[in-house]
């Protein structure tokens, strides 16, 4: 690995450091908390930033302190003059950005992750990365391609194993990062670390002051970010012909008038109908939406370039008029493109159930 490490094309960066900052560097401790940061944390730092390497892929089981690395991370780079991005790839406990999204902010010195002001957001349409691979990768990439800095740091979510380990692979695929540093208690990454030991890693023991978390306090920190942005929102009603729909194949395709539904969309492969039996599998062939399935469904709203400009909760569709309503902080004018999400949020910031009610989840 040192070896494939010397080899790499790294480009110089153009910065100009401030010379008290590097004598200062590695002398200090991120006051983060009560939390000590670990010698070996401070020797991994200085690592990257003197072999330059500019995008940084952070991975970990839950509560392995992640988060604390990154913050640490992004202000030592910060302090030798570099821009620095973060990419906060965790869908479900989010330093930067809301729930549900993958997002991107730009970190200035002596910045916590929390306070940073957000450049681009992806929406994923749920807070647990299963059944979302594809969305992860994409969205990842979408918003280290979007950063443009010297130093890109990506955290990603608590996944590593079992089909997260699959997650993880395609994203070091995806990404190509130039370093790959792990926190982790007794190796417990070596399966990820071989399969991909043509890329550099750095390996780091978790810090024994790292905060676990349950997951009931998972979601109610996802529920007070939800309360706190839907809070401001207002209800807009949108004609449908004049915006775009995706994750869903529904307002798409070609009318079909089929007496037996509500509404139905005819697609090359098939048709989509709305349903009002609740039992929608007894049509075989057809992909059966319930009527109803849209209330309180998390949407993301994103412009024309597919970036997400915020979240809305569909309230309802109306399908004879052909309009939908949505309850959304984001100005009327910016939505362009809906994304349906696989999940159901009150109006109050509850998360009520996941996954969308519909007879082929695979679809989303």
């Amino acid at each position: 690995m040192a070896q494939f490490a010397k080899t790499r094309h790294r480009a110089k960066l153009p910065v100009k450091v401030c010379q008290h900052a590097i004598a200062h560097l590695f002398m200090t401790t991120l006051a983060t908390g009560h939390i000590d940061i670990p010698k070996s944390w401070e020797t991994v730092t200085r690592k990257i930033i003197q072999e330059q390497y500019r995008k940084v892929l952070i991975l970990g089981a839950s509560d392995r302190g992640k988060s604390v690395y990154c913050n640490y991370l992004a202000n030592q780079i910060s302090m030798t003059g570099s821009t620095v991005a973060f990419v906060d790839a965790d869908v479900g406990q989010k330093d930067v950005g809301l729930p549900a999204t993958i997002s991107l902010a730009l970190i200035k010195p002596e910045q916590h992750l929390t306070q940073a002001k957000i450049k681009a957001s992806y929406f994923v349409g749920a807070v647990s990365p299963a059944r979302h691979f594809l969305s992860m990768v994409i969205g990842t990439r979408k918003m280290v391609d979007e950063a443009q800095t010297d130093f890109t740091i990506i955290d990603t979510t608590g996944m590593v194993h079992g089909s997260g380990r699959a997650l993880k692979g395609f994203q070091i695929e995806s990404l190509q990062p130039d370093v790959i540093v792990t926190l982790e208690i007794d190796d417990e990454l070596d399966a990820i670390v071989n399969a991909f030991r043509n890329f550099t890693f750095l390996r780091l023991k978790s810090s024994r002051y790292a905060t676990k978390k349950s997951s009931r306090a998972r979601k109610r920190a996802r529920e007070n970010m939800y309360k706190a942005y839907f809070a401001n929102a207002h209800e807009f009603t949108l004609e449908i012909s004049r915006l775009q729909f995706q994750r869903l194949p529904l307002f798409s395709g070609k009318l079909y008038d089929d007496p037996r539904f509500v509404y139905a969309e005819h697609y090359p492969d098939g048709t989509t109908a709305v349903v009002k039996d609740k039992h929608s599998q007894k049509y075989p062939g057809i992909y059966a939406i319930p009527f109803g399935f849209e209330h309180l469904l998390l949407c993301g709203l994103a412009d024309r370039q597919n970036l997400c400009r915020g979240l809305s909760i569909v309230k309802r569709i109306d399908y004879q008029n052909r309009t939908i309503t949505l309850l959304t902080p984001v100005a009327k004018r910016l939505i362009k493109i809906v994304q349906f999400g696989d999940m159901y949020v009150s109006t109050e910031g509850k998360e009520i159930r996941h996954g969308l009610m519909t007879n082929r989840k695979d679809m989303i």
